[in-house]
């Protein structure tokens, strides 16, 4: 039989990171083998990790979309940017909990190879789990390890991927000695020039910018909404994006039923930054937001 053709990179608004770009590769090739485009493997949801792959890739010219559903059959795939993330979360699986993972992609206009992984999506808040998206994939699945009766076909699919990707999950993987959830830190790289300032009282990702995009001193306010968007405000004016766009995220996290009044300059913000694709995810929030 052929190769099966190459697919198409159209899954995020940045090039696929290699790792999870040869995961979609395997799945690829185990639908094109058993002639059918996008059934079983990884483009479906496996109950055993809850590895679900959250856009399908484009079929190439010529092919056919199969896979079920009135949107999906249509060749549809909405983004979507979930409950109490920011648009620096950018999903690619979903654990089935209403908690996703994805990449923390600070500053997209960097067009970085890789991004930390991150869990988001829930009122947990966020939670770095692996500095790369092939560590993440490690921590997927052993999580699935960890899993009460895995089934024996998830386990061998879980050790063909672990071969396949050259990674070792383990059930401890993760896990601190005490039983807690490892701590790994945002550490990104900064660039020459830049600056990456943490989110208030450590929430969020905070902001990574041109040095000079930050005011020597953000505005002090007294969490007033009206107080917070005047501030945002003349940073703006005064050319200082990146510290409008921290005081305008530390207001998100800190109540995010703001998002109404947050969202022009927080847009604003972005576009300054040279950021329009996060302005509109902002766009995409705003559905759930505001009601």
């Amino acid at each position: 039989m052929s190769a099966p053709p190459p697919w198409v990179d159209d899954l995020f608004p940045f090039p696929t990171p290699p790792a999870l770009a040869k995961l979609i590769d395997i799945a690829w090739e185990h639908a094109f083998t058993d002639e059918d485009l996008y059934d079983e493997c990884l483009l479906a949801s496996h109950f055993g990790f809850m590895f679900d792959l959250e856009a399908v890739p484009a079929a190439p010219d010529g092919w056919e979309y199969t896979y079920p559903g009135p949107a999906l059959a249509s060749g549809v795939r909405q983004d979507f940017v979930p409950l109490w993330a920011t648009p620096e979360l950018v999903r690619f699986g979903s654990l089935g909990t209403g908690t996703y993972v994805g990449w923390v992609v600070l500053a997209p206009e960097l067009n970085g190879a890789d991004h930390p992984v991150a869990l988001f999506g829930d009122d947990a808040g966020m939670r770095l789990i692996a500095r790369d998206t092939r560590a993440g994939l490690e921590w997927m699945l052993s999580l699935g390890l960890r899993r009460q009766n895995l089934r024996d076909d998830a386990r061998a699919l879980i050790a063909r991927l672990a071969a396949e990707l050259d990674i070792h999950p383990a059930p401890e993987h993760g896990i601190t000695p005490d039983g807690s959830d490892a701590v790994v830190p945002l550490e990104p790289a900064v660039p020459s020039g830049w600056r990456h300032v943490p989110g208030r009282d450590g929430t969020g990702v905070g902001v990574l910018a041109p040095a000079d995009a930050f005011a020597a001193q953000g505005p002090v306010n007294s969490g007033e909404l009206d107080e917070i968007l005047a501030g945002a405000d003349r940073l703006l004016d005064a050319g200082f994006p990146a510290s409008a766009l921290l005081e305008l995220t530390d207001a998100f996290h800190d109540d995010p039923d703001r998002f109404a009044g947050l969202h022009p300059l927080w847009a604003r913000a972005y576009r300054d930054l040279g950021r329009p694709r996060f302005a509109d995810r902002l766009a995409l929030m705003a559905t759930m937001y505001d009601r």
